[in-house]
């Protein structure tokens, strides 16, 4: 059978806690809109006999000592469905009304504070292709996302989930265009295109602000992930419940350490005050903003990356026409004057991301 994006489909919902799977009901799962054809790489971990003293020369024995699990997927930038993979990373999160609107919501998201807790928001993952595919992964939780823009095409996010271990074959799960689906198709989606994005960098010693010209970007926050610490032997987190030997799944998966990476290749008039002050290297703040259609008044679907502080380096710069066009990657760190080494800030017209899947 053919692979077609009529006969795969991904979905998601999120869990209450780590452990306690989402209930399978009707409309329980929200759709992954995915633009690639990815699907989970489950690997357990096994264990032989190869080495004992059992009098042959061959191993006569194997077992399943652990179960793991993971999959990663592509999104098209709409302004609604970037804020659930943010909600998954960003565990300070705030939402509240934009002045003027009613629909409209401005949502706020930091990355989680470690001293509270090292376990974000996990989700009850589903997937399917053709008839013989119906496969359900609770526990998933994401370590990352990479926002990426390029050209004229559509804003995009990369993520990964990783899943406890545990995989649910023949998971009972309905698709469209099955009557009351335990999916949910999505509707009434807004696109932010990588033309609708300006970025301007600040020079952190002078008030000065200084716009350039970009050609593309990608922001980058990823996790290091506490995934061997989450199998927990005397937990009783099995594959099959009360059952030892089929292997142990995860019963935590906590993050480790946070960090931003990012890189823009942009076009900067030679001799401009913002091609002066990269090439000596003053310290910026960035600033990232994506501007789409109206929701209500004058209030638009708008997306904002904040990184209060960086520390970067610039590629050699091509020169045509006195415009130099060169790319400034780097990393984001920690600002104590704000209290924060990202912030993200979407406007749309999603009530709270903490019941929107």
């Amino acid at each position: 059978m053919s692979d077609t994006q009529t006969n795969r489909g991904y979905a998601w919902g999120l869990q209450t806690n780590f452990t306690t799977q989402k209930t399978i009901a009707a409309g329980a799962l929200k759709q992954i809109l995915a633009m690639d054809n990815n699907f989970i790489d489950y690997t357990p971990a096994t264990k032989d006999d190869e080495d004992w003293a059992h009098g042959v020369n061959s191993a006569t024995d194997q077992w399943i000592e652990a179960h793991d699990a993971n999959v990663q997927h592509s999104i098209p930038g709409h302004s609604q469905e970037l804020g659930k993979v943010f909600y998954l990373n960003l565990g300070q999160y705030q939402v509240a009304t934009p002045s003027g609107g009613t629909t409209s919501k401005e949502h706020s998201f930091k990355p989680t504070d470690p001293t509270v807790t090292r376990q974000d928001k996990s989700v009850t993952y589903a997937e399917y292709f053709g008839a013989g595919w119906n496969v359900l992964m609770p526990r998933a939780v994401s370590d990352g996302f990479t926002l990426k823009g390029d050209g004229l095409g559509v804003l995009t996010c990369d993520f990964s989930l990783l899943g406890a271990g545990l995989i649910i074959p023949n998971s009972g799960v309905t698709w469209y265009p099955t009557a009351t689906p335990t999916v949910t198709r999505l509707s009434g989606l807004h696109k932010l295109f990588n033309t609708q994005v300006g970025l301007v960098v600040t020079d952190g010693g002078t008030p000065t602000t200084y716009a350039c010209r970009y050609r593309s970007f990608e922001v980058a926050f990823k996790k290091t992930m506490l995934s061997d610490a989450g199998y927990k032997p005397g937990g009783g987190d099995f594959a099959i419940a009360g059952t030892s030997t089929s292997g142990v799944i995860r019963s935590a998966h906590e993050f480790d350490k946070q960090m931003v990476d990012f890189s823009f290749v942009v076009d900067m008039a030679t001799g401009s005050p913002e091609f002066i002050a990269v090439q000596q290297q003053k310290p910026l703040d960035i600033l990232l903003t994506a501007t789409g259609g109206i929701i209500e008044g004058s209030i638009a679907h708008k997306l904002s990356v904040i990184l209060p502080l960086i520390k970067y380096k610039t590629s050699k710069p091509t020169v045509t026409n006195g415009i130099a066009t060169f790319t400034i990657s780097g990393k984001a760190f920690y600002d104590f004057t704000s209290n924060k080494m990202l912030e993200i800030k979407l406007i749309n017209d999603v009530l709270t991301y903490a019941s929107a899947f």
